[in-house]
């Protein structure tokens, strides 16, 4: 009886080792990997509409252009992600001089279109405020007049939310109310569990999803994104911290017989 408790005991021991062998190993791995794997994920990201070069999730500083440090990563990413124009947005647009083409009041509906004079519906649903701008301009200089000058102004921006779900301490769906970073969604639910995994989270965007690696951006070495209206940030667990919490949840019963024998 006694052979057969120091053998459970033993194995268990041994399982907890190769799991902290295998954290090890992990922790001493270079980011290289990760780097590859976020940017194949963002590979045509910078192209999308209103959306800055920058904006690429969890990739070091040091990978990118000396042009983009840190500082002028999360500055130009900011700027850019605070002018983008959702669903149910109020937006006036002033054609200077040509009050007859001007609109107030305009929704954003749910194609993603707004209804102006003479052009009918024009989508600036996923552009900034500067490219609707441009777009209207175009669309006018192409049929109706020479070099217009047009304003775009957001009376009121519709309410918008960013959902944390996975290996956080309290999931759910948060307001967004100005500039939301990744980071600050985060706090919102919490902060991780003790099985998350802070190297592996997916931001889940327009149909698309992007590779995170949280512990860069807690560490500087990459800007902290500017979340959007319907982000859904999913954190993965640690294989190894689940296998070490299941070592450690059949400790006690496998302890007890072996412990009343001595």
């Amino acid at each position: 009886m006694k052979i057969s408790n120091l053998v459970v005991l033993s194995l268990v021991l041994a399982l907890a080792g190769c799991s902290a062998i295998t954290q090890k190993k992990d922790k001493d791995t270079t980011n290289a990997e990760d780097v590859r794997a976020i940017r194949a994920l963002n590979q045509d990201f910078a192209t999308r509409p209103g959306i800055s070069s920058a904006d690429t999730f969890g990739v070091p500083q040091a990978s990118q252009s000396s042009a983009n440090s840190p500082a002028a990563a999360f500055a130009a990413l900011s700027n850019v992600q605070s002018t983008i124009i959702s669903e149910q947005d109020k937006l006036d647009v002033t054609v200077f001089k040509v009050p007859e083409l001007s609109a107030t009041d305009l929704t954003v509906e749910t194609n993603g279109a707004i209804s102006l004079p003479l052009l009918g519906g024009v989508v600036v649903r996923g552009l900034s405020i500067p490219q609707a701008e441009q777009k209207i301009a175009g669309l006018l200089s192409r049929n109706y007049m020479q070099d217009p000058k047009v304003t775009v102004t957001r009376k009121e921006q519709a309410f918008k939310r960013v959902t944390v779900e996975g290996a956080v301490r309290t999931p759910g769906v948060f307001p967004i109310t100005g500039r939301m970073t990744f980071l600050q969604a985060i706090a919102l639910a919490q902060g991780l569990t003790d099985l998350a995994n802070d190297k592996s989270v997916v931001v889940f965007r327009n149909g698309r999803q992007y590779g995170v690696n949280l512990d860069l951006i807690r560490n500087g070495k990459a800007p902290d994104p500017i979340l959007q209206n319907d982000d859904r940030i999913v954190v993965l667990k640690s294989d190894n911290k689940v296998l070490e919490q299941k070592v450690i949840n059949y400790l006690p019963a496998l302890l007890s017989p072996f412990s009343l024998l001595q």
